[in-house]
């Protein structure tokens, strides 16, 4: 603080070195006695330091109103309470008018944000309307099927149906990632549990795609959300399937409370793998499909995150990835 001072005000302080020269410098040459300089120098002397004390004591003040103004997180009106100086009030004056516009946009945002957010969420709820009427279309066809060609046109429509399904049901857990706490319901689940369920709503796409599964008995409980959890374990299927052109899917625990999903599919470049969970990153996988939103992944981290869990993947061009779910939750220590 006394190292501010002395540079706010070097130029004052120059000015009194200047002075003081100047006038021993005259009383020098125009050889007025040195009892005379002595007595004038102590009567300025005396009324200089003390307005500079007081300008110090000034100063002190600002800055530690400063300091809390710095370390308080929300500003309002009326957030000064020392008296400024003409040229202060202009610069409060400045910030108040800066603090109004910038609650102004922030006001007008919040109002926009909020608008898109109910219209995409009334979109994605409506869009299962003609969802289902599709599926019913579909099953009421089914027992038409006569040739093997219907049979593989039938198979392909399922599956980009099942698709959009699941793209919707990404979209609506995109509109309520950010308040995800209000449906999340943390309690003990059985994880074999949700990964069959998982499994079981991807079964179709295995057995279109020809992929295998081979899936260990799990006998694991953790405390979690069964409905996120298993979002996420959709999520890292979906992505599983869409990349593994060949082969098989496995899933099973590597050790207590660590999940493993491991395919054989294309595998992820080392310069992307640092960035995979990054929002609306696609990375080269991602660029040559055309197909990828860079969604899933970054849902999955923020949703594991918010479940205090750990995600953590590894990946070899050609050889295929490995998804590592840790599921343990470190103990409360109660006082």
């Amino acid at each position: 603080m006394l190292k501010g001072y002395f540079q706010d005000r070097r130029l004052v302080f120059s000015i009194l070195i200047i002075c003081c020269g100047s006038l021993f410098g005259i009383g020098y040459l125009y050889r007025i006695p040195m009892s005379a300089l002595s007595y004038v120098s102590a009567f300025a002397g005396t009324f200089v330091a003390i307005l500079l004390l007081l300008d110090f004591f000034r100063y002190i003040s600002s800055w530690k109103e400063l300091e809390r103004l710095c370390d308080q997180k929300t500003w309002h009106k009326g957030m000064f309470y020392s008296n400024p100086g003409a040229l202060e009030a202009w610069y409060r004056e400045m910030i108040e008018k800066m603090q109004d516009d910038m609650f102004h946009l922030l006001e007008d945002h919040d109002i926009t944000m909020k608008e898109m957010m109910d219209y995409y969420g009334l979109w994605a709820h409506q869009i299962k309307t003609p969802i289902a009427a599709m599926r019913l279309l579909l099953q009421s066809r089914k027992q038409t099927i006569r040739t093997e060609e219907e049979k593989e046109h039938y198979d392909a429509l399922s599956m980009e149906l099942f698709k959009i399904e699941q793209y919707v049901e990404m979209a609506l857990s995109y509109l309520k990632i950010g308040d995800i706490s209000k449906d999340m319901i943390l309690q003990e689940y059985d994880v074999g549990s949700i990964v069959r369920q998982a499994v079981k709503k991807y079964s179709r796409l295995f057995i279109l795609q020809k992929i295998g599964i081979r899936m260990e008995e799990i006998k694991q409980s953790v405390v979690t959300d069964e409905k996120w959890l298993l979002f996420v374990l959709e999520q890292l299927l979906s992505n599983a399937l869409k990349y593994t052109k060949e082969g098989s899917i496995s899933i099973y625990m590597k050790e207590k409370g660590i999940l493993v999903i491991e395919d054989s599919g294309i595998g992820i470049a080392p310069e992307d793998l640092p960035r995979i969970m990054e929002k609306g990153f696609t990375g080269y996988n991602g660029r040559r499909d055309k197909k990828s939103t860079g969604l899933g992944l970054y849902l999955c981290r923020s949703i594991l995150d918010k479940l205090n869990h750990q995600i953590r993947i590894e990946s070899e061009v050609g050889k295929g990835t490995k998804v590592f779910l840790d599921l343990n939750r470190e103990p409360l220590e109660v006082e």
